[in-house]
């Protein structure tokens, strides 16, 4: 009152400024006080950007140019060849003057008579450990928040203090910290409801977070952004981060879950998917302790890339996922549930690169995963989960021995896998997991015995195979899954009779697989799975048309297989199943031009498929089946010229 009274008898015009007038509730108690000045203009620095009727001018950071030059100013070492470095770290900053300012004294600190810090590592740094974790700082000097002299610390404890959590509610505090582990980027605000349930009044939260300057507010896109600087504030000082944002995990994990065996999404569309998956990963990222829920999430998100075919997405995050369980573990060694998860990792890890050719290293996880997952089973032998899931590395073992080509080893491990799953089916007879855990043990059986040469026997697993995947079907139509294995049952019925030469039965089953993959596809086209299905359903019935004689009808259907085959490989290169199927497609094509007598034709197609064949041998020589088909191509090549 006293400095209001005197600054009322100062001649006009004055000015006065105030500077860093950040508390909402205290500028709303002074300001008709301050007002009544009439002689003053009044100009406030603040980071509120609403208030009543008050005129504002919003400050941005600096532009990329003049940003650069402040850099260049406190670091002079810094050359245009790093330039480029610089715009990085400027992104991962959000541009915050003052953090680019401390960053270059830090730099020209370090690196006084040589160089110690680069551009590069604090890019690392920035984009790895966030802005208050430098791998390397000294105290530098500024007059941020100074008094009387200017403030030495370090770049981190200067950032830290810019803003106080203190200062916030719970519910804003909570709020903030569900941002602070998303994306840097504009987010809807519907987006930010679905995300938060357990906030009510988020709409009130998130807009008041916005007056007092900690996120921005986009009132045209109805969006909201927080910056990385405030971001990294918010994990560091928050100690209740985790629970602020488990309802927010929980959603993700709602929104990315699957249906088992087809990897099919339950409660997301996969264009809706693409997004939660790109905010899972800020998330995972966001925590540096292990969680459970986290560690599922990095689980999910390898499913997602999976069913989409980008395994090399896939490994990152299954590899993320084995990485967090073996933290878990390391932290409490006695949890069985932490070391199934573990197992579940390897397990998820050897799938992966069996996809990508290879079998080595898949081999190495899954013999980690029975190891694993048969430690938990003789400790708990009455746990059925670690039952099943020791039939499953049995299978794994199977089809990656299979694959190798060592069947006897293979055949070994798939009666075992049978053995389990009998028993777990018998002891829980409406169990439909077990039941169907036994119908693709059935399947795996009819296979070895396929390749082994023995039809007969095969046939009797593969029937045995079809009535229970039938059976499963039929009592429970709506589970695309159950639809995917029936479909699947079909065909090894319908090579079965190709076998023993009963073209016009396996015609049948081929007609009838190929009906529920054109079903299964039309339902979801953007599952690769069922595209890949589809197209292998196509090349049964060319193929039994080309043993009818029916050549024209034949062509018509290995060039179904031959386009979805091509879409399939273009958009997942590294897949080697995918790539495997367009070079088998170019085979049948050659095989039809041949029989034709278009010579020309069917030596192109062959050379296709040799192309093909000489990248799968050389990125998976543990496929014996590749160096097979490459030997009879060129065989079959050198007799047509």
């Amino acid at each position: 009152d006293q400095l209001l009274a005197a600054m009322a008898e100062l001649n006009r015009p004055c000015l006065l400024v105030i500077d860093n007038a950040n508390e909402v509730e205290d500028l709303k108690e002074n300001y008709l006080r301050l007002h009544r000045c009439k002689n003053f203009h009044l100009l406030l620095t603040t980071r509120i950007t609403t208030f009543e009727q008050a005129e504002t001018y919003r400050i941005e950071g600096l532009p990329p140019a003049q940003a650069l030059e402040l850099f260049q100013k406190y670091y002079p070492k810094h050359t245009p060849s790093e330039d480029a470095l610089f715009e990085q770290i400027r992104t991962a900053t959000g541009g915050n003057t003052l953090v680019i300012e401390l960053l270059s004294k830090n730099l020209a600190l370090l690196n006084k008579l040589k160089t110690r810090y680069t551009l590069t590592d604090l890019l690392s740094d920035l984009q790895n450990k966030g802005v208050l974790a430098l791998s390397q700082s000294r105290a530098v000097s500024t007059g941020y928040q100074s008094k009387e002299v200017l403030r030495e610390e370090s770049p981190e404890a200067l950032i830290a203090a810019m803003y106080e959590l203190g200062d916030l509610s719970r519910e804003e505090v909570a709020a903030l910290s569900v941002l602070s582990v998303l994306p840097p980027e504009e987010i809807p605000f519907d987006r930010l409801e679905v995300l938060c349930p357990q906030s009510p009044n988020l709409d009130e939260t998130l807009l008041s977070l916005s007056q007092k300057g900690w996120i921005e507010y986009n009132e045209t896109a109805t969006t909201f952004k927080i910056s990385p600087v405030v971001q990294q504030i918010t994990r560091k000082k928050n100690e209740n981060l985790y629970e602020d944002c488990e309802g927010m995990i929980r959603v993700l994990l709602e929104k990315l879950e699957y249906e088992g065996g087809i990897k099919h999404l339950v409660n997301s569309t996969y264009e809706e998917a693409a997004i939660w998956v790109r905010y899972a990963g800020a998330v995972v990222e966001g925590f540096e302790a292990p969680y459970r829920s986290t560690s599922v999430l990095c689980e999910r998100m390898g499913a997602y890339f999976t069913a989409t075919g980008d395994l090399i997405q896939a490994l990152a995050w299954f590899e993320k996922y084995e990485e967090i369980c073996t933290r878990l573990c390391e932290r409490d060694p006695d949890n069985a549930d932490f070391k199934n998860l573990l197992a579940i990792s390897y397990s998820k890890l050897g799938s992966t690169y069996t996809a990508l050719g290879q079998l080595d290293r898949a081999l190495a996880f899954y013999e980690q995963f029975t190891s694993l997952i048969q430690e938990l089973y003789e400790a708990y032998p009455n746990h059925v989960s670690f039952k099943n899931g020791l039939a499953i590395s049995y299978a794994k073992l199977g089809e990656t021995h299979t694959a190798l080509g060592q069947l006897d080893r293979a055949l070994a491990f798939y009666e075992q896998y049978h053995r389990l799953e009998k028993e777990l089916h018998e002891a829980y007879p409406n169990h439909v997991s077990f039941k169907n855990g036994l119908a693709i043990s059935y399947q795996f059986l009819g296979i070895t015995h396929t390749a082994l040469g023995q039809h007969d026997r095969a046939l009797v697993f593969y029937e045995q195979y079809h009535r229970l995947e039938k059976e499963l079907h039929e009592t429970h139509p709506d589970n695309v899954n159950f639809k995917k294995l029936l479909a699947i049952s079909y065909q090894f019925l319908g090579n079965t009779h190709t076998a023993l030469g009963q073209l016009d039965r396996a015609l049948a089953f081929f007609e009838d697989e190929t009906q529920l993959f054109e079903q299964l596809y039309e339902a979801y086209p953007n599952h690769v799975s069922f595209k890949n299905g589809l197209a292998i359903s196509y090349e049964k019935l060319g193929s039994t048309h080309t043993a009818l004689g029916q050549l024209d009808r034949a062509l018509a259907f290995y060039e179904e297989r031959a386009r979805l085959g091509k879409e399939l490989y273009e958009a997942y290169p590294n897949h080697v199943s995918f790539k495997n199927g367009l070079a088998i497609s170019y085979i049948k094509l050659g095989d039809v031009a041949r029989r034709q007598g278009d010579k020309t034709a069917a030596i192109d197609y062959f050379r296709q498929a040799e192309g093909l064949y000489l990248e799968l041998v050389r990125d998976a020589p543990g496929y014996a089946d590749f160096q097979n088909n490459l030997t009879w191509v060129r065989k079959t090549l050198k007799e047509l010229e």
